[in-house]
């Protein structure tokens, strides 16, 4: 892969285009899907030890329901991802677990994680927190070297 390309998919790591509304509009029935399904999935963990190898892209604030019960919506800010599965279909993860959002945050704030950063994480259970009676979710982020 040129290092041109390399630029490219790094400023716009999901490659998509887009077209001039204002212009005539090309054929859609000739155009040819991405493996990308931008709808996502929210990764809630089910076991100790379960692992993701995951694109960086960004952390976002996402409406989510309020943990409280009373159905309210509020903003969580949330790390969002991209995965590939076996056959190449890319599709969008997103995870607002506080600590691998702090941890991330830091670690993106300092530059040393960006969009397109491969990582491999790891869920490690429910660690309880010293401040108050609650357990916070407890993780492994792992930088991934990928030969290029």
């Amino acid at each position: 892969m040129e290092t041109k390309e390399l630029v490219r998919r790094e400023s716009n790591i999901l490659n998509v285009m887009a077209v001039d509304l204002s212009q005539n509009l090309p054929d859609l029935s000739k155009a040819n899907e991405l493996p990308v399904d931008l709808s996502g999935n929210y990764w809630t963990p089910e076991t100790v030890g379960e692992t993701k190898r995951l694109f960086f892209v960004e952390i976002k604030p996402q409406k989510v329901l309020s943990a409280n019960g009373t159905g309210e919506l509020i903003d969580l800010d949330c790390a969002v991802f991209l995965e590939q599965n076996e056959d190449g279909a890319i599709a969008t993860l997103t995870n607002g677990s506080r600590r691998l959002v702090g941890v991330l945050e830091t670690y993106v704030e300092a530059g040393q994680i960006k969009q397109g950063t491969p990582l491999q994480i790891t869920y490690n259970g429910k660690k309880r927190n010293k401040s108050n009676a609650f357990s916070s979710d407890n993780w492994s982020i792992k930088p991934l070297i990928i030969q290029i």
